[in-house]
């Protein structure tokens, strides 16, 4: 209990030895907290009587105020125990393809043994089609990079290198490290988030300007058609862990990186389930990365 539950007992009560005795106190604690409550407050609640204590007149609207805080401390009180117990629950997740295929499953499985009553539902997309879902109400959070949602309530899991990706037996292979400039007017497949996000920052920057002849809207279908010599294109080194293709992958001497996390829309009330899991990834998605 706080110190407002108690002092609201007296107001209703009346009495300081009853309210002591419901809540365990002794009376000279309680008498004492009413005092450094009525110090904070630079005014007088009460009239100590033979009988007991009554309230001062123009009090209740402290009062009131009283009630107030007491019901928003129970209504806290019950999001906690909701936190703790999490006996249902439904997270509707999104996620772009590398973390999806690496991180997310490690996460997932260790909240599912934590919390097995809670159910997911996973969709996985590119950086616009997720923020889209996000901005209406169709994912609770979603797994992307820092820059693609610079304005949302973000929580960094870690960091993945952009690699160059090229055909064996391109040119560029024949380099153990490339810089931005080798991919400078070189025929370039674009992947799903196009020139939006961090990619096509770096090349605005830098003044590159790939021969964009492919955009393809899948991130696999990219990598088998560079293994095929359509031409190069830029993806994260998590998506190339164990991709199954036949295919050059090269670092820039420059190391550009992104970072990656999980994010949820500002300002939304979330639902218990969600705070958890988001808590939860948090403490351990560190790990995970």
């Amino acid at each position: 209990m706080s110190k407002y539950e108690i002092i609201l007992d007296v107001c209703n009560t009346g009495s300081i030895s009853k309210t002591a005795v419901k809540f365990n106190y002794t009376q000279s604690a309680v008498s004492q907290l009413i005092k450094n409550f009525e110090r904070e407050l630079g005014i007088s609640l009460f009239r100590r009587t033979k009988q007991g204590v009554q309230l001062l007149l123009h009090t209740e609207e402290i009062v009131r105020c009283l009630e107030n805080i007491c019901r928003e401390e129970k209504k806290i009180e019950r999001i906690v125990a909701d936190l703790n117990s999490l006996d249902s629950g439904y997270i509707r997740i999104g996620s772009i393809q590398s973390i999806s295929y690496h991180w997310l499953p490690d996460i997932l499985r260790d909240f599912a043994e934590a919390y097995p009553k809670i159910t997911f539902e996973l969709c996985i997309e590119g950086f616009r089609p997720l923020i889209e879902k996000l901005k209406s109400d169709k994912l609770d959070c979603i797994f992307v990079s820092r820059y693609s949602v610079p304005d949302y309530p973000f929580i960094p899991l870690g960091d993945d290198e952009l690699m160059l990706v090229a055909p064996n037996g391109h040119p560029l292979a024949e380099k153990t490290e490339v810089t931005l400039s080798d991919v400078d007017k070189k025929d370039f497949i674009l992947t799903s988030d196009r020139l939006d996000y961090e990619t096509g920052k770096i090349f605005e920057m830098n003044g590159i300007q790939p021969r964009i002849r492919y955009q393809v809207m899948e991130d696999f279908a990219a990598l088998k058609m560079v293994e095929k010599g359509f031409g190069i294109t830029i993806l994260p080194k998590l998506l190339l862990q164990n991709a199954p293709f036949d295919v050059c992958v090269r670092s820039f001497s420059e190391h550009y990186s992104r970072v990656l996390g999980v994010a949820h829309l500002p300002g939304k009330q979330l639902s218990p389930a969600v705070l958890k899991f988001l808590s939860f990834t948090e403490e351990t998605g560190i790990r995970q990365a």
